[in-house]
């Protein structure tokens, strides 16, 4: 991070008590303007809030309800004892259609890479029998990958097989790993000579990082997750994978559009 305090000059960006809107909305209008504008990049450091009161001759509460708000919608973090920082952007995801793990990186100008993190059978427990339409006990192969952007972690997964196809999409994902090839399970299939899945569910969470996870996104344990649990089926309806991914709330949003019919009220 830059020591530098980055210099906002006030001039288009002027902020007046003459003007409808609460004077932290303008303030932090102007801030987020200078954001998405590339005024200011990501990881510079803004001026203090003393030296905000002074650039736009508002008081520290202002100042405050300002960052506040910006902090809240991700454009800027606080680092205790450094300053408040301009946060990297997100990544977006849309949720219309499933877009692989390598597309939705370099859309955003990242390196996508994906790292093998190990793979183990285990008999499978009830919840993992009846979504996989399995019987109880079944021998299933778990897999964990790490999805990462410029080698930094962005998304740990875990996914579930029926042992025999678990083994050859291992077997093939260590492989493209160690080629530092970026890929998903979806990715998988197709390599593997294996009909690609045709549709799956999905449900999404927020939690907090368990140790573990804390550990492999190189988070603090208890920061924001996004969980995303998928089950993925064949053409003839089968299900095949049980997966949940663990984004890293700092790094990912998803969105969708939806149409609102005609005449009905949200």
């Amino acid at each position: 991070m830059p020591e530098n305090i980055f210099p906002l000059e006030p001039g288009e960006w002027e902020i007046s008590p003459e003007k409808s809107k609460p004077l932290y909305q303008q303030l932090k209008e102007v801030l987020a303007g200078q954001i998405k504008n590339g005024i200011l990049k990501a990881d510079d450091r803004l001026p203090s809030e003393k030296e905000l009161c002074a650039m736009y001759n508002v008081s520290r509460i202002t100042v405050r309800q300002a960052l506040a708000e910006l902090t809240r919608e991700g454009l800027i973090y606080r680092s205790h004892g450094k300053g408040t920082f301009v946060a990297r952007p997100r990544i977006q995801q849309e949720l219309v259609r499933v877009t692989p793990f390598e597309e939705t990186l370099r859309s955003k100008g990242l390196e996508p890479s994906t790292k093998y993190l190990g793979a183990s059978f285990l008999p499978a427990d009830y919840h993992l029998a009846t979504v996989l339409a399995i019987p109880i006990s079944t021998d299933v192969m778990r897999m964990e990958l790490l999805g990462l952007g410029n080698n930094e972690p962005m998304v740990y997964y875990r996914s579930y097989f029926a042992s025999e196809l678990g083994q050859k999409l291992c077997d093939l994902a260590r492989e493209l790993s160690q080629q530092r090839v970026a890929f998903s399970t979806f990715d998988l299939y197709e390599k593997a000579g294996i009909p690609a899945p045709a549709m799956l569910t999905q449900s999404f969470e927020a939690i907090a990082a368990s140790r573990e996870q804390a550990r492999i996104l190189g988070v603090k344990q208890g920061e924001p997750l996004l969980l995303v649990t998928s089950l993925v089926y064949t053409a003839e309806g089968r299900p095949v994978e049980y997966k949940q991914a663990a984004y890293r709330g700092d790094k990912y949003s998803f969105y969708i559009t939806r149409p609102v019919n005609p005449g009905k009220r949200l």
